[in-house]
């Protein structure tokens, strides 16, 4: 994996390669811990059958662009309350590499930089075929740090996979209405930390990486992010803590190890707790309350507990933690579970899509 950071680069990306993919991904906790939530745009959805299916036959030379996608979940309490995750027609939308915006439907990215202020809007708009329906206005709002974070190449397109850190910290505050049945609409006015990165690969996932950990925690005067990339080849560990105020690496973690692995419904070997090391610092992460589970995919609600040992510190937070398998992906017994969740361009949606009761229960 290729790492940097630099807002500039949050834009479309040329895909030219079949099974090429690119996300923007954003997710918050509220001050209180209370709600958080995780929205992802893509151009080139790597999880969509129909782009699999497609890759996979000899006669077609699928594009990144003819799979555009969003995906949106809100969490109450650790417990999903809302869910959708719709592929859109290549027509109706637009993503812009000159600077950071996109339109995928009715959902929009917008950003603007005003001095040395990182901003973000997302608007998000849709109804389901199950009848819920969402509307909000969402900004991301961060300083921009005096110098790079990471210094690796920028947008090195030899590498398989591309990962530019945007916002390790921001705060995040909104409006979400939710219209779960017609008499009851739940709004939710937002306010907490979040995160932002944007994500590039320029070959399918799965001859890129085995398995892939990631997840950041926002502490009281750093922010925690990892990630454990298994690669084909060999092992990419890394962690740092980001200072909060100047938004500098603070602290480099050396010694990262997964423990406590068990097998999942589906057949994953996952680790329930990380471990990150230092000369200064060490982080116990559990990954505690499951949010989203699949067949090739995990999302917790997770605790870490960070102690800086030369001041005694010890503090622990509430954070986003995910897990991916990507060769699972293109195991074709598993997708009648992907097509239950996923709503496909120009095609009926899936008759467990249009229950209330069924399509939650995929949550």
């Amino acid at each position: 994996m290729n790492i940097f950071s630099d807002p500039q680069l949050d834009v479309r990306s040329e895909k030219p390669n079949p099974g090429s993919y690119e996300w923007w991904y954003f997710d918050a906790i509220s001050l209180d811990e209370t709600y958080s939530f995780v929205i992802i745009f893509y151009e080139g959805n790597p999880f969509s059958t129909r782009y699999i299916r497609a890759l996979e036959d000899a006669t077609k030379n699928p594009k990144a662009k003819a799979y555009p996608a969003v995906s949106v979940s809100i969490y109450e309490e650790g417990a999903p309350i809302y869910y959708s995750f719709t592929e859109f027609e290549e027509q109706r939308c637009s993503f812009r590499g000159d600077r950071p915006m996109l339109k995928i439907g009715e959902h929009k990215m917008n950003c603007n930089i005003d001095g040395n202020t990182l901003k973000y809007l997302l608007e998000l708009e849709e109804e389901l075929p199950s009848g819920d329906a969402l509307r909000a206005s969402i900004r991301f709002v961060s300083p921009i740090a005096e110098g790079p974070l990471f210094n690796g190449p920028k947008n090195d397109k030899t590498d398989g996979h591309q990962w530019n850190l945007v916002q390790p910290r921001a705060e995040v505050h909104g409006d979400i209405e939710i219209l779960v049945k017609k008499e009851d609409s739940r709004q939710i006015s937002f306010e907490g930390r979040g995160y932002h990165d944007h994500n590039m690969g320029y070959e399918p996932m799965r001859s890129e990486f085995k398995e892939w950990y990631w997840g950041r925690f926002h502490f009281d005067e750093y922010t925690l992010v990892y990630y454990m990339m298994n690669r084909q080849q060999n092992e990419q560990h890394c962690a740092w803590l980001i200072n909060r105020e100047n938004s500098k690496v603070a602290e480099v973690f050396e010694d990262i190890e997964p423990s406590d692995k068990g097998l999942t419904l589906f057949g994953l070997h996952t680790a329930r707790k990380i471990i990150l090391q230092s000369s200064k610092a060490e982080v116990h992460i559990q990954q505690s309350r499951l949010l989203d589970n699949g067949p090739f995919y995990r999302r917790y609600s997770s605790d870490a507990f960070l102690r800086i040992k030369h001041r005694g510190l010890v503090e622990s937070k509430s954070g986003i933690t995910e897990y991916i398998y990507p060769s699972r992906i293109y195991s074709s017994i598993f997708w009648p579970f992907v097509d239950m969740r996923i709503r496909y361009a120009a095609e009926n949606p899936h008759w467990v899509q249009r229950s209330k009761t069924l399509y939650r229960w995929t949550w």
